[in-house]
This record gives structure tokens, sequence and C-alpha cells, in this order.
């Protein structure tokens, strides 16, 4: 079960539960998947709580109860992703992997973003391989809305396969900053993602918030990053928004990750040198000056 789902909510519960029944002279611990029923599921359902049915769902992990199937099976459209992904996970328990898939792959070929964007939930939740072509053409379909297509980014990326790269590398073109942004994301949940290459050429992007993932994404690879390159089309970027970018923030995260990579100090040294004296924002100083400890001399 993916615990980031519904472990606020949980925790929630089971802290009210335990402090109920300590006034009351008694503790009774609470059990994750267990004590739900159908009447449970059906009341957290109706009163549109999101942290109601993501808990409810999560303690009926073992419930027996066919009939729910058809209370749950509606909220893979709900308007939360949480919800949507919840109930994938629990409809998934029930045996209902090839259905699902069926389904959200049906989707993915259809005109219709919302839906897509719901499917896309539905099979990053899935895990499964056999997502990843599906997933891949239609995030690079101009037909959906950058949502829907970020979404499906964020799919490819819960799957976490390799072979999703060549899809998520061609949608780093997209007009979508949120879809650029989500590509980046995505790329650090791919097992044996070790190219540095892929990601840096976003670091001069127009938007910002994608500049910070792009050299979040070379910084991840640490060690790795200059695997694929000898510095320049990597370290120089980096080096470039350092002195030069309008936005303390990814200034800050281009300082970091020249340290995090171990750049060639011949390289990076003065950049960071004059950040670590000049730069306006002190917190781009104080990473500056830390970055210059780990460079490879």
């Amino acid at each position: 079960m993916r615990t980031n789902i519904v472990k606020s909510a949980f925790v929630r519960f089971a802290f009210g539960f335990v402090s109920a029944a300590t006034a009351v002279g008694f503790v009774t611990p609470a059990h994750a998947g267990r004590g739900s029923s159908p009447t449970a599921i059906a009341e957290a359902i109706a009163s549109g709580s999101t942290d109601a049915i993501a808990s409810e769902l999560e303690r009926a992990e073992v419930l027996v109860c066919p009939s729910c199937v058809k209370l749950v099976r509606p909220l893979i459209d709900h308007d939360d992703a949480r919800v949507r992904q919840v109930a994938a996970w629990w409809l998934a328990r029930r045996g209902l992997q090839s259905e699902l898939f069926i389904d959200m792959a049906y989707r993915l070929a259809q005109p219709d973003s919302t839906r897509a964007r719901n499917a896309a939930n539905v099979l990053g939740e899935l895990r499964s391989m056999k997502a990843i072509e599906p997933l891949g053409a239609a995030l690079n379909n101009p037909i959906f809305d950058g949502a829907a297509r970020a979404a499906m980014a964020a799919a490819l990326g819960e799957i976490g396969e390799l072979h999703a790269l060549p899809s998520l590398r061609q949608a780093l073109s997209a007009r979508e900053p949120a879809v650029r942004t989500a590509v980046l994301e995505s790329l650090r949940g791919l097992r044996g993602f070790d190219d540095a290459t892929v990601a840096a050429v976003a670091i001069g992007d127009a938007d910002a918030t994608v500049r910070r993932e792009a050299i979040h994404s070379v910084g991840f690879l640490r060690g790795r990053a200059l695997k694929h390159s000898n510095g320049q089309s990597v370290v120089q970027p980096l080096i470039d928004r350092v002195l030069r970018d309008a936005d303390a923030d990814v200034r800050e995260a281009a300082a970091w990750a020249l340290g995090e990579i171990g750049a060639p100090a011949d390289m990076a040294a003065q950049a960071l040198g004059q950040a670590a004296r000049t730069d306006a924002s002190s917190l781009v100083r104080s990473v500056a000056s830390a970055s210059l400890g780990k460079l490879t001399r």
C-alpha cells in the first residue's frame, strides 16, 4: 500500500481513537487494514471527505466484500487524485488489475483529458510495465491538456522503468511548463537512470520551476552525473545559472548541484567562489561556500 496517500488521515484517526480510549481507562490499538465494513465504506464515500475515504479504504484492505467493488469502482474518477490512487490500490488488491489496465489504456486512446488524467493516476498506482507504451504515446499526444500529460509523466516515474526514458525525453519539448516539470521529476524515479545530459538540456528553460527541477535531477545523480559527459554539457549550464539566474532559488539549486556532482574545481571553483562572496541571497552564499569543498580537485 502506498502509505504516503493515506498516512496523515490514518494517523489522525488512530490518535483520536487512542485519546478517546485513554479517557475512559483503556486503550485498544488501531490496526491498519482491519476494522472496516461495507456500511463504513459507504458512509465515508457519502461524506465526500478525501481523508475519510482514504482512511476507510486503508482499513478495508483485507475486508471480504465483493459488493464493495461497486462502491469503490467509481472513485477512480473522484475529483481528488489521492482518492483515485487509493481506489486503484484497493481494487487491485481484489484481483482487478487486468480489468483496470484495459479500461485505463482505452481511455488514453480517447480525446477526453479528464478521463485520461484519471487513467494515468490509476496506471501509475498499478505500476505495470505494460502501461509504459500507452502512457508514453499519450504523453506526447497534444490532443490532451497539460494537466493530463503531467499526470502521464508522473505515472511513468511511478512505474520506474528505464524503458520510459525515450517518451519522457521527447516530452521535455512540451509547450506547458507543468508537463516539462513532471517529466524532470519522473526522471528521478527511473531505476538505473544515470544520463544527466537528458535533464541538463532544461537547465536554461524559460520557466524557473522547470530550471529548478532540471537542476535537482542533475544533482540527484551525484557522482554519476558526469558519466555521459565531459563536463561541458552539464557543468557549464549549472555555472551559468549560479552566476546569472534572476531566481535566487535557481541559483541556490545550481550551487548545490555543482557540489553534489563533484564538478571539476578548475571549471566551477571560480563561479562558486564569486557566488559565496557576492550573491544577494545569504542562502546562495552559504550553499556555494559549502559546495566549494565538494569539488573534484
